[in-house]
């Protein structure tokens, strides 16, 4: 059966830190001057040349290897599957056996519909990693008087674990739907995949809690838009701000008195009942409130909030791995249901997510 390093590919080892790739540079006694470009295929051409040793140098880097900054979404089997269920349907179903080979199509035959090209164990008999690649664009270069259209291609790795029936998906949220019909259509049908929602139904914050983090940024659309007001009330409200400041400068409150009355008589009994932060809100497309520290608490975004719709937000935490703390930061997408690394991750922290937020 394939193993994690005999799944791994030159985009895998160039998506490394540069500080690792360095310090496999060094292990292996290469040249560690270049790009990162060049340090990954200078390890990845050493690798595939002395192939006795490339299971033991991957193997080392494992726990990185199909992590560092990736998105994640996550969808959940109506009917959990056993890895060996799991490994039969998709061997039924499937060209070849992705769980003993690896099978990359050459670039033309790649299409933006995802493929399986291999399939590995996990660290435990319990789990299963498999490698999806498709076409995610192209590249344009101008050659003389014509134009060469060059396919980009992009991978995703997907995570079974059997004791939570969990799918998770890394790689471009925005292809997590397709990749998990792919799935779907190799397990033969026999289950049915559904977006795990629960924690994008909720505020950014209560993610941040989970996680015992703190909410840094977040960006929101206001819960009333402009085109339900019309000039006149527009007006009203442009006027109590502008009164406001001119209160500070002068201490006068009859002319603050004097437009407070007027949006009053703008808006009619009823309406002015809505909070006037969401009148000031109202004109505005997004509202981005950030920081270098927890937010919540702070006054202006605590009387905002309640009157925006949360669109995403970046949650700083702190995970302990081998006795080292070390600081993450994600960015929670509401719309994408995902949550997308920014820090480099590994397979601890990501499994420290995972369990904390959707479980």
């Amino acid at each position: 059966m394939n193993t994690l390093p005999q799944i791994t590919l030159i985009q895998d080892i160039m998506s490394l830190p540069k500080v690792i790739l360095e310090e496999i540079c060094t292990d292996l006694d290469l040249d560690v001057a270049g790009y990162k470009g060049e340090l990954a295929n200078r390890i990845f051409e050493y690798l595939q040349q002395n192939r006795d040793i490339h299971e033991e140098v991957l193997q080392k880097y494992s726990s990185k290897i199909f992590a560092g900054k990736t998105s994640l979404s996550w969808f959940r089997l109506n009917n959990t599957l056993s890895i060996g269920s799991f490994k039969e349907l998709i061997k039924e179903n499937h060209l070849f056996d992705p769980f003993e080979n690896m099978n990359v199509p050459s670039i033309m035959e790649i299409t933006t519909d995802p493929i399986l090209i291999g399939a590995a164990e996990g660290f435990s008999s319990s789990e299963l990693f498999l490698r999806m690649i498709y076409k995610s664009g192209i590249f344009q270069e101008v050659f003389g008087t014509e134009i060469r259209t060059i396919p980009k291609t992009s991978l995703a790795t997907v995570y079974y674990n059997e004791k939570t029936g969990i799918l998770e998906i890394r790689g471009d949220s925005r292809k997590a739907e397709s990749i998990a019909k792919e799935i779907a259509r190799l397990l033969n049908q026999q289950i049915n995949l559904e977006f795990i929602e629960s924690p994008f139904n909720h505020r950014i914050g209560h993610i941040a809690d989970d996680l015992k983090g703190e909410l840094i940024d977040t960006t929101s659309k206001p819960e009333i838009i402009l085109e339900e007001f019309d000039e006149d009330q527009i007006r009203a409200v442009a006027n109590v701000l502008t009164a406001l400041d001119e209160y500070f400068d002068t201490n006068d409150t009859e002319q603050l008195a004097n437009q407070l009355e007027q949006a009053n008589s703008a808006f009619g009994d009823q309406e002015i009942s809505i909070p006037f932060s969401a009148l000031i809100l109202a004109g505005m497309d997004k509202v981005g409130l950030g920081g270098e520290r927890e937010i919540r608490g702070l006054p202006l975004f605590d009387y905002l909030n309640p009157n925006l719709q949360e669109q995403g937000g970046f949650i700083r935490f702190s995970f302990i791995e081998d006795g080292v703390e070390k600081s993450y930061t994600v960015r929670v997408g509401i719309k994408s249901r995902s949550i997308y690394f920014t820090t480099p991750a590994t397979e601890k922290v990501i499994a420290y997510v995972r369990e904390n937020v959707i479980m």
